[in-house]
């Protein structure tokens, strides 16, 4: 079983509102997100430090454990809480998904502690795959004044999906496409 995490803590600075919030053709994007992986995980979990404007969302409620620690903040506190070894965490800011991808991640974990697609030669850590045995690693960082989402990488064993397997799956990548401003979600092709 794979829990899902949904990280929708992001202050949306440069999209000036709360992007989770926006809707397309009716439905809000945290909406779409969660329902584009609810075919894969069970159950799906959002992480957020406000929980306030999320709760009628269709999804459990998590507080961040340690609050106001960013996306590995996040990633720490849904392994701690998810009833299943692997979590599949995805950023609300990416409303698109080809669930192949995941399916895909999960055939690599075997052996490894995370599988993290590559995109123009960085990891994409905030649509990855992580097993529990990462919080050590992560608790390590937290206590620094790091908070760069992959600064434990190193410390694990992160398996890459790389671009030519993914690509196979999704040619475009549009499973890697973000809103970080308004001009950016103006550009979606929301059909």
């Amino acid at each position: 079983m794979l829990t899902g995490a949904i990280l929708a803590g992001g202050q949306s600075r440069r999209f000036g509102s709360n992007k989770a919030l926006v809707t397309v053709d009716g439905v809000r994007l945290i909406d779409r997100v969660i329902d584009s992986i609810a075919m894969v995980c069970e159950p799906i979990m959002l992480i957020a430090n406000d929980l306030k404007p999320y709760y009628d969302v269709r999804a459990a409620l998590v507080q961040d454990f340690i609050p106001h620690q960013g996306p590995l903040g996040a990633i720490y506190t849904a392994l701690l809480f998810s009833p299943h070894e692997w979590v599949f965490v995805k950023a609300t800011d990416m409303p698109y998904i080809n669930l192949e991808i995941i399916r895909k991640m999960q055939a690599l974990a075997a052996g490894w502690d995370g599988v993290a697609p590559v995109l123009a030669d960085k990891f994409e850590p905030l649509f990855a795959l992580y097993n529990r045995r990462c919080l050590p690693a992560i608790a390590d960082i937290l206590q620094g004044e790091e908070r760069k989402v992959t600064s434990f990488y190193g410390k694990v064993k992160i398996r890459a999906l790389e671009e030519d397997q993914w690509r196979a799956i999704d040619e475009e990548g549009r499973s890697f496409l973000n809103i970080n401003t308004i001009e950016d979600w103006e550009k979606l092709p929301w059909s």
